[in-house]
């Protein structure tokens, strides 16, 4: 099977000149016009010469403009089936002593990806967004919503106003009805594109909120519609899912909106310790002594048997 535009783009990210990013980046986002536009009118819109985009276009294994277009088609429909993926990683797991370590060393190339997936540029423009926000609401649905929990949490930890939410139909009326014009939207949405989707976008656009997406596939179906899109590295033939990446993007934006104010981070992690220790009434942790571990270490004997 033929790597797709996303997968080849990720492998050869690192290797491209400045000129070579600003092609891939267009392509990624915009393969509807990928699909027929001229290498000229491609280079006029990436700000390069169509020299550039032929030789970009072979870097990422291309025989010629032609295959390029077939492939930036292809992304338009494609759709990641989890059953047949779960049937692909089962043909890479039947050695269970290696299993771990398989899924180590792949967990270990999509962090290193990461930064190549998501430039310096759209990474800062995000935690602007949320630095500068009265408030933001988190949306992530199935494998996306631990995610969207953790970014609320560890925004509220930090002295933010933020909610999480994974309702769906009419429900989800009551969350985007949270929003104002101060607010900021994210969407972590790394594979299934959903109406909800559509709606909070819409919903955004019409107050004046500002959007920040997180996605593995759907860049290309919502990069004319949000303000900031965080592309994360493909999972094609990995067995870890998107959620890794997810996650560890979520923390690196935590960071970033905290030391855009790291008073007020901190007053708020102290103000979070003092009323944790009010409300146990000492110590939150259990100190676990050596005999403690000791005595919790010993088989406990069944009571018939003494």
């Amino acid at each position: 099977m033929e790597p797709s535009l996303t997968k080849r783009i990720a492998q050869v990210r690192e290797q491209l000149s400045d000129s070579g990013l600003r092609v891939v980046d267009f392509l990624a986002l915009h393969p509807a016009e990928a699909s027929v536009f001229s290498a000229q009118e491609i280079a006029d819109q990436a700000g390069v010469s169509d020299a550039t985009v032929i030789r970009t276009v072979k870097q990422l294994g291309y025989g010629g403009l032609g295959e390029l277009r077939r492939a930036a088609a292809a992304m338009l429909n494609q759709v990641r089936d989890p059953e047949q993926t779960l049937a692909e990683n089962l043909t890479q797991s039947d050695d269970s002593s290696q299993l771990l370590a398989k899924i180590s060393l792949d967990a270990a190339h999509l962090a290193r990806a990461l930064p190549r997936t998501v430039p310096a540029e759209a990474f800062d423009a995000a935690i602007k967004t949320l630095a500068t926000a009265s408030d933001t609401l988190i949306v992530g649905y199935g494998s996306a919503e631990p995610a969207a929990m953790a970014m609320s949490l560890g925004l509220r930890r930090i002295g933010r106003s933020a909610t999480a939410t994974a309702l769906t139909g009419y429900n989800f009326a009551d969350a985007l009805g949270q929003l104002g014009p101060r607010s900021a939207l994210v969407i972590i949405a790394p594979l299934r594109h959903v109406r909800e989707q559509d709606v909070a976008i819409s919903e955004a656009a019409r107050i004046g909120c500002p959007v920040v997406l997180i996605t593995e596939m759907l860049a290309s179906h919502f990069a004319d519609r949000v303000a900031t899109v965080l592309v994360t590295p493909s999972t094609d033939d990995l067995l870890p899912g998107p959620e890794i990446a997810n996650l560890l993007l979520v923390d690196a934006l935590i960071l970033g909106v905290a030391a855009a104010d790291p008073d007020r981070a901190l007053d708020s992690w102290k103000t979070t310790n003092r009323l944790r220790a009010d409300i146990v009434g000492g110590n939150l942790d259990v100190p676990l002594h050596r005999s403690t571990a000791s005595r919790a270490a010993q088989p406990r004997v069944p009571p018939d048997s003494r």
